[in-house]
């Protein structure tokens, strides 16, 4: 192989620029509660300019940045005519916020209202056509949200804990956990310590989940596998169940997976009865936790009555 000297004076060939890729995805920044938050807003693919689409916030699940899944479910909404925004929680990925991956359910549904507020400022989003998506915790939020917050006109929340006290006290080792998460609450305020528990091996009640976390780790690299041990405190405290009665006029709909080993069906089934009309309970026969995710059959048939319920009411 030759050396041509004079290649150095030839100037290298710009990468193709793709520009319409760069108008529908977009990098994006908006403030919850004076702390930069992080997000990505996708566009329809058939979008023009001076043209206002509705628009959804997707809540993601325990410890998952905006790159981990849930943009899958973005592209569906995308080709459907909607805005999207996938969007890192303060302290988690390329949000700001410390202590770093401090889990507050209060803080997230915060945070949400925010995007929601977000996406009213935003030229290609029609601000009175919002809605709400979340995926397991992400799920709990958004009905919280919903609850609380009368702009979202629909809201669908897939396989979440609807009273994490509940569900976490189920188990018979629950207390002596609850006693050492207490202590280490104790130390944070007083002395500001910081200690870190692993997410795989506090969901290993459904060892699916627990190695599906494992094994697509590595593919997200702002994706950091742990929360603040102390901050599981108000994870527990949590108690989306409370807001159910107050979440109309937002039409709710909520999918159960039936055969979910992380969250038992009776947490959609409890909330969806505490609601007011309109709602719907949606049971997806076969399916376990992380099909909502991964399994192509179980994604679909979340696809397919999302996208319904959204076409009825947003």
């Amino acid at each position: 192989m030759t050396h041509d000297p004079a290649a150095h004076d030839e100037p290298a060939a710009a990468a193709p620029h793709d520009a319409q890729a760069e108008r529908l995805v977009r990098d994006v920044t908006f403030y919850s509660q004076g702390t930069p938050c992080a997000g990505v807003l996708r566009l329809p693919p058939t979008h023009a300019p001076g043209q206002r689409h509705p628009a959804v916030v997707l809540c993601a699940g325990m410890s998952l940045t905006k790159e981990v899944w849930l943009p899958d479910h973005a592209a569906r909404f995308n080709a459907a005519g909607f805005v999207t925004l996938n969007f890192d929680y303060r302290g988690f990925g390329a949000s700001a916020g410390a202590p770093r991956r401090r889990l507050d359910p209060e803080e997230q549904v915060t945070d949400t209202r925010n995007a929601l507020t977000f996406l009213e400022s935003c030229d290609a989003v029609d601000a009175d056509r919002l809605a709400l998506y979340g995926v397991s915790l992400g799920a709990s939020v958004a009905t919280a949200v919903a609850g609380r917050d009368e702009r979202p006109k629909a809201m669908v929340a897939v396989a979440g804990p609807m009273d994490l006290g509940r569900v976490w006290g189920a188990f018979p080792t629950f207390a002596g956990f609850r006693a050492k998460v207490d202590a280490a609450h104790r130390r944070f305020v007083a002395t500001g310590e910081v200690s870190y528990v692993n997410v795989p091996r506090l969901l290993s009640g459904d060892p699916a989940t627990a190695a599906l976390l494992k094994a697509e780790g590595p593919r997200y690299p702002t994706w950091e596998q742990d929360v603040t041990f102390e901050s599981l405190r108000a994870l527990f405290a949590f108690r989306p169940e409370a807001d159910a009665a107050t979440i109309a006029p937002t039409a709710a709909l909520w999918i159960a997976p039936e055969n979910d080993d992380l969250i038992a069906r009776f947490e959609l089934g409890s909330v969806h009865a505490a609601a007011r009309a309109p709602k719907k309970l949606v049971v997806l026969e076969g399916a376990e936790h992380v099909d909502v995710y991964k399994v192509e059959g179980a994604f679909e048939r979340v696809m397919r009555e999302t996208l319904a319920w959204y076409a009825e009411h947003v």
